[in-house]
């Protein structure tokens, strides 16, 4: 049976970067394929080319048999190719309609009237369970429902062949299920979807087959039923995962690093009530809850509270000694792509690299250097700009910049969306080594496997308010989601 795609030796270079290096395996038409690897270990730049993305230094892509050269991703999208972006591509200022819309530019679609364009895409987010508001500013929404709008965009397309980057980072248990439901829904109606995921679960759950990639090559491709989790993740990272031990409890009971009393805020369509936490020294608070439920609201009380009115926000913040944060939304609020490394490590901590009104360049990018070394931040190139590193290595430095100035309280949003399974290890152990070095960490994350990993106590956030605590002794998946589901 001919494959729906097939790669033959692809080879991809950005300057001296090595992107892909003779890439060659092949899906099979009406199946889910992952494709799994580190952060950096090309599978992205491997599914942009399908999508046109970029164009191959080397080598052939067949769709079908026959070879194709797609030269922007309009070609991809003419010959029934989506895709579905780890970093949103949307216009902010402009509806969820406006943006699902952008991408019909040019099909019949496209010509029909407005109320008809808008239900045929509420009879599809009725149809996967994708629902949104197509009325609200894509600006206004939270992460969750701005993934639901990309979602929508390929499903619109009616495209035969779909690949998906990391579809499931904002997702809740619940909506990972019913996104897997529709997925093989698609798969048995003749659908062949490529998924990039670091979730290796997903990939057990899921796949038919499985292709790894590590430092730009393909390293092994196979069908999902013939490995395990352990072999694929020694197949990523080149070594077997080293478990963390089980760590007894040293939280200093008589020292409350944040304390938030009766905190309410109301922007519009998030609110919080209520609001009562402390986080000790030596101690991990977990966050856990639906994406929308008042999380961004949280964190902009934290980190801003200043940009609120006395109307808008009520309760009392204290905090004892320095906070960093690492931002849920790394290319919004984190850092500045088209600016090289040093630059972005440079950010929030001016001072430190400042004489007067002078950059001390020289010892900002030899500190750069030194930690790019220690946190692994590949590739080790301290001017090359942001965004050519893969999001796993953005995110590291954004841990690192935080986390190198020894701050007492750490708010660490999303710490590991989108990152793989080598990255999730080495950003977790330097978490739980701040913790043990006497940092407070309000840990948010819509990740139940993360929670339970680093917490020490976990609350759920439910309709803008506290609604269950769990000790690590008593929490489990179950418990958690029942509650994030507003269940008690």
């Amino acid at each position: 049976m001919t494959a729906a795609v097939e790669f033959k030796g692809i080879s991809k270079y950005f300057g001296e970067v090595r992107a892909n290096s003779d890439i060659s395996f092949s899906v099979a038409r009406g199946s889910i394929h992952a494709i799994v690897g580190e952060n950096g270990a090309g599978k992205s730049t491997a599914m942009k080319i399908l999508f046109g993305m970029y164009r191959p230094d080397a080598g052939e892509i067949l769709l079908n048999g026959q070879p194709v050269e797609f030269s922007s991703p309009i070609d991809a999208m003419a010959a029934k190719v989506g895709m579905v972006h780890q970093h949103f591509m949307l216009a902010e200022p402009y509806t969820a309609l406006d943006n699902i819309l952008l991408q019909q530019k040019g099909s019949a679609f496209a010509l029909l009237p407005r109320k008809e364009q808008a239900q045929r895409i509420n009879d599809i987010a009725d149809r996967y369970g994708f629902h949104v508001d197509l009325n609200a500013k894509v600006e206004d929404l939270s992460v969750g429902e701005q993934q639901r709008i990309e979602i929508l965009k390929i499903l619109s397309q009616d495209s035969d062949i779909l690949i998906l980057d990391e579809p499931t980072a904002v997702l809740t248990p619940q909506e990972v299920q019913d996104l897997f439901i529709n997925l093989r829904k698609l798969k048995s109606e003749g659908k062949t979807i490529l998924i990039i995921t670091h979730k290796l679960k997903e990939v057990m759950a899921l796949s038919d087959a499985v292709t790894v990639f590590r430092a730009g090559r393909m390293v092994e491709s196979k069908q999902t039923r013939d490995t395990s989790i352990e072999d694929l993740a020694a197949l990523m990272v080149g070594r077997r995962m080293q478990m963390p031990e089980e760590r007894v409890s040293t939280i200093d009971e008589s020292k409350t690093l944040l304390s938030i009393e009766n905190l309410s805020a109301d922007l519009g369509t998030h609110k919080l009530r209520n609001i009562n936490l402390n986080i000790k020294s030596r101690e991990i608070v977990g966050v856990a809850g639906v994406e929308g439920n008042g999380q961004d609201v949280l964190i902009r009380c934290l980190l801003d509270p200043k940009s609120l009115s006395k109307n808008s926000m009520t309760g009392n913040i204290q905090r004892q000694g320095s906070l960093q944060a690492f931002p849920e939304d790394r290319l919004r609020f984190g850092v500045l792509p088209s600016r090289p490394v040093y630059e972005n490590f440079l950010l929030g901590q001016e001072h430190r690299f400042t004489k007067g009104l002078f950059l001390k360049t020289r010892e900002l990018i030899a500190r750069t250097r030194e930690i790019m070394k220690t946190y692994d931040i590949r590739p080790h190139d301290e001017h090359l700009a942001l965004g050519k590193l893969s999001g796993g290595n953005q995110q590291k430095l954004v841990v690192a910049r935080a986390l190198t100035q020894k701050p007492d309280i750490i708010l660490a949003a999303q710490p590991t969306r989108g990152v793989d399974i080598g990255a999730i290890e080495f950003i977790h152990n330097e978490i739980r080594k701040s913790r043990d070095e006497g940092a407070g960490v309000l840990l948010i994350s819509s990740e139940l496997d993360e929670l339970m990993a680093l917490s020490d106590r976990i609350v759920v956030l439910y309709k803008g308010q506290l609604v269950a605590e769990f000790k690590r002794s008593d929490f489990n998946e179950t418990s958690l989601g029942k509650a994030m589901g507003g269940g008690h």
